[in-house]
């Protein structure tokens, strides 16, 4: 409805109404559009929330408070736009289950790894494709933009085709894990497994190829296309 017609509701002048609406505006609680000369207000939906996240997207200015004013609370959890519900975890908590399920499992922790991040890929798919959609951009940039904004770092992507995708993660949590023998960012190995895969179609198969728990100033991912 209107602003006029809320304020009448409420019973509050137009001013003062006016000044409220922009501010629940401003934190993603209601959105407008406009109807010839009036301008409709509403509560902002789910899908309403993909879309201003999105747009956010496309944005030069986006930021971490902006996903998170995407987010809804319902019952005291989160839920993504596409109704997904977030899991916030600390990053010292999942370094220390990584070294908890490397004690039980042994070098298994690498698969076990590998699939939750391919899980997780699949987990947001439905947002990513919808922000992709909005941006004009394919799901690979997406998806790391959508990391980017929960907190995961910078990401760089080097060679993208329907061949090959290198990409750079400059801010990789797991530097705070020593490894001597192997690489240990099996999860994200496994994200962008499921996000090229998702791109561009067929089977995909990364190495990381520079790891800064193995000393490497940033980590590295080169993927390539099997056939």
């Amino acid at each position: 409805m209107t602003g006029a017609k809320i304020a009448e509701i409420v019973g509050v002048t137009q001013g003062a109404m006016s000044k409220y609406l922009s501010m629940m505006n401003v934190d993603g609680i209601i959105t407008s559009r406009k109807v010839g000369v009036a301008k409709l207000w509403k509560l902002v939906s789910s899908a309403d929330r993909t879309n201003l996240l999105a747009d956010k997207l496309g944005s030069e200015n986006v930021s971490f408070k902006d996903y998170a004013l995407s987010l809804v609370e319902n019952d005291g959890r989160l839920f993504d736009p596409d109704n997904k519900q977030v899991l916030v975890m600390h990053t010292i908590i999942l370094l220390n289950l990584y070294k908890y399920t490397k004690s039980v499992l042994g070098s298994e922790v690498h698969a076990f790894f590998y699939e939750w991040g391919k899980s997780f890929t699949r987990e947001t798919k439905d947002l990513v494709q919808s922000i992709a959609k909005r941006t004009g951009s394919n799901f690979i940039s997406s998806f790391l933009s959508l990391l980017k904004l929960r907190g995961w770092g910078r990401f760089e992507i080097t060679t993208m085709n329907e061949r090959s995708v290198e990409v750079i993660w400059h801010d990789s949590i797991w530097s705070e894990v020593e490894s001597e023998t192997a690489p240990v960012d099996d999860f994200m190995v496994g994200a962008l497994v499921e996000a090229s895969s998702t791109s561009f179609g067929g089977n995909w198969m990364f190495t990381e190829v520079e790891c800064r728990s193995m000393g490497a100033s940033r980590c590295r991912f080169s993927g390539k296309r099997i056939t």
